[in-house]
């Protein structure tokens, strides 16, 4: 049975070192769709050369998992459900060890900050969210133009309401999942 596992990672690493033989420096430009764990983003991506990608993103933030304590994520202090939602803007980093950008193996370190709103005691209340994290992931060249990473990683992400995490703010370490669909130009 693990056989097979290794034989389609040792073919993946091949396959991006066949990509990495592509220009790095051709269509530097994507736009993207950045549908992680609690986003719902859409940004833009430059390769700066075959090791570094940077990007841009802006759009919806919704900690589900967090409202919805998924897996205790939440803490026994969110019960009943949050409903915390808002705007960010994404920064993130995208490191190729391989020399392999915008495709193949990377680590991303990552911050987002923006307003949200929930309901506290029957009252909305306006507050800010931010997170910094650290994923690792892979992204596929699909074809010259298109690009599909997923990824998985670690993150502090905290919603404060009239300067308190408590509910139905909140200030944990927990995973994310990084998806992201682009389109190179």
């Amino acid at each position: 049975m693990k056989r097979p596992i290794v034989l389609a990672a040792l073919a993946s690493v091949f396959v991006a070192r066949v990509a990495s033989a592509q220009d790095c420096g051709a269509r530097p430009s994507a736009v993207v769709a950045d549908l992680g764990l609690h986003v719902i983003n859409l940004g833009y991506q430059r390769t700066l050369g075959c090791y570094v990608s940077v990007q841009a993103s802006a759009g919806l933030y919704g900690p589900w998992t967090v409202n919805s304590n998924v897996l205790g994520l939440a803490g026994a202090d969110h019960d009943p459900a949050g409903d915390v939602i808002g705007f960010v803007l994404r920064g993130r980093v995208f490191v190729h060890p391989f020399g392999t950008a915008p495709g193949g193996l990377w680590v991303s370190p990552f911050a987002q900050a923006g307003p949200v709103v929930a309901t506290r005691g029957g009252v909305a209340v306006s507050g800010l969210a931010a997170a910094a994290g650290l994923s690792v992931g892979w992204t596929w060249r699909l074809g010259e133009r298109w690009l599909l990473g997923l990824g998985l990683g670690a993150q502090y992400h905290t919603a404060t309401f009239d300067g308190s995490a408590a509910f139905p703010g909140f200030a944990r370490l927990s995973p994310t999942v990084d998806i992201n669909v682009g389109f190179r130009f």
